[in-house]
């Protein structure tokens, strides 16, 4: 959905008498406004030229100066440019404040524009579980910021093992990031988790399924969403028995690898039993690695506000794709107004004869998409990418840098994880595609978007996607992006 913005543009005169005083522009804000952008400029003539410097007041009070150093910036709910406060956008008289320090004997004429961008809806990209040197990391609060940034990602969630100093660190906002304040619950017997909270944990020390009740139930009263991290990971797998309070279930952990295969399998077992679960993925970033990276797997998440409880909503909702980078294969599924993570309701497929599903894909680059569910797989697209339209995205330019195909880094990757994944025999899900015997339709991309259609059934529980790349040389795959479910009520 495109940002719905409004736009003024306003002028001032500044005669030589009103030097080194400080003027207002004044300008309304009514109704919902989550951020506004100024930006101004003025016939400068070098030395003997004016000078003008630049603010902004809102209702209440002074909320920022750049002088004379910046000729646009910004203020949002939880974003701002360095200079100006963050916050809630107040109805009522705003105004731009200009400074005259100096004026020449024919004056000047400012012009200033101010943009508003109203609430909306739209997908936001970041990382949901990371470390810094709050805990066992090597980044520091600023490094991995910078990382997120130079990613493409627009929040991150500050996951440190069993401490909270990293959410006070970083409680001044950031002009491009979202900071989800969150905690890895991390014991000897398998990783948690909690998200939203900036001190969820009063004790992390659990060695018992009671006791993880006990503080799991705890973090949730206080307002935590909690996810049990890479479950089926050989080295910390969560040995806690899935009885214990929790919301979601890491089942994309770094990059894709056999442990994340088992978490999927088990996902998929759930959700066909009807436990409604919410999938999640997180880069587990410590360090600066060659296959480890922020953002890799990107959660894209849908929100209605670009805030950290906007976030944490879409989260809540199960509002979530999961992606292999922050610019490879993005899919989105949708029946009418209802899309995922939204329960269609009875009367509306009653009212169209089943389930009419809209599947949106792009930048797939030679993926096979497979639509599950509960069934298993109902449908196959192998979507082929002209070859004047294959530009590379993010993690085929890093291979290229390196001298390395796609194919190649994907093998390595695979590799890395037959070394560490030692004795972890990968789950196939009931009703993969080997089983399923659902022949695959071949799609050509155009302008690397494809759009398809699919006649759902209304006795099923769910639908959801999943994009897989395969290996050559190899008989693996590595999944590139994947959906949560569009649930379906039942009668």
């Amino acid at each position: 959905m495109e940002t719905k913005k409004e736009r003024l543009v306003l002028r001032r005169p500044i005669g030589k008498h009103e030097e080194r005083s400080y003027l207002e522009v004044a300008f309304a804000v009514e109704g919902p406004v989550e951020r506004i952008d100024i930006a101004y400029r003025y016939e400068r003539g070098g030395a003997s030229g004016p000078v003008v410097d630049i603010g902004l007041r809102s209702p209440e009070r002074i909320v920022g100066w750049s002088g004379g150093a910046r000729e646009a910036f910004f203020v949002g709910t939880e974003k701002a440019t360095p200079g100006y406060l963050a916050g809630p956008i107040a109805e009522g008289e705003w105004a731009v404040l200009l400074g005259a320090y100096k004026i020449p004997e024919g004056g000047a004429e400012v012009i200033v524009e101010v943009e508003f961008a109203r609430p909306h809806g739209r997908w936001m990209k970041g990382d949901l579980h990371m470390h810094s040197v709050h805990s066992d990391g090597s980044y520091t609060m600023e490094q991995a910021k910078d990382s997120c940034k130079s990613r493409g990602l627009e929040f991150m969630a500050l996951t440190d093992h069993n401490t909270a100093s990293q959410n006070f660190a970083a409680l001044a906002p950031d002009e491009q990031l979202l900071l989800i304040p969150g905690v890895e619950l991390t014991s000897y017997f398998g990783h948690a988790n909690v998200l939203g909270v900036p001190d969820a944990l009063r004790d992390f020390r659990v060695t018992t399924p009671e006791q993880a009740e006990e503080a799991l139930g705890e973090a949730r009263e206080r307002g935590g969403f909690v996810s049990l991290n890479h479950p089926f990971c050989p080295s910390c797998p969560w040995e806690l028995g899935f009885d214990v309070p929790f919301d979601a279930i890491e089942v994309w952990n770094g990059p894709w690898r056999t442990l994340n295969e088992r978490a999927l399998a088990w996902w998929q077992e759930q959700l066909a039993q009807g436990r409604r679960i919410i999938a999640l993925g997180g880069s587990d970033a410590h360090r600066e690695d060659r296959f480890v990276k922020h953002g890799r797997p990107t959660a894209s998440v849908w929100t209605e506000a670009d805030t950290v409880q906007g976030v944490l909503a879409g989260i809540r909702q199960g509002r979530v794709v999961l992606q292999f980078d922050p610019d490879e294969t993005c899919m989105a599924l949708a029946s009418g107004k209802y899309g995922i993570g939204d329960t269609i309701p009875r009367h509306a497929v009653e009212e169209q004869g089943g389930v009419p599903l809209t599947i949106d894909i792009c930048s797939a680059k030679g993926d096979r998409v497979a639509l599950w569910s509960d069934r298993g797989i109902e449908a196959v697209w192998d979507i082929v990418v002209p070859a004047d339209n294959s530009d590379a995205g993010g993690w085929e330019a890093e291979a290229a840098e390196a001298g390395w195909t796609v194919q190649r880094e994907i093998a390595a990757i695979l590799a890395f994880d037959a070394q560490e994944d030692k004795g972890c025999v990968p789950a196939i899900p009931a009703g993969a595609s080997a089983e399923s015997g659902v022949a695959p339709q071949r799609i050509e991309a155009e302008n690397a978007h494809v759009r398809l259609r699919f006649q759902g059934s209304a006795d099923r529980l769910f639908y959801r996607l999943e994009a897989r790349r395969d290996v050559e040389g190899l008989k693996r795959s590595v999944m590139t992006c994947m959906t949560n479910p569009v649930y379906v009520e039942q009668a």
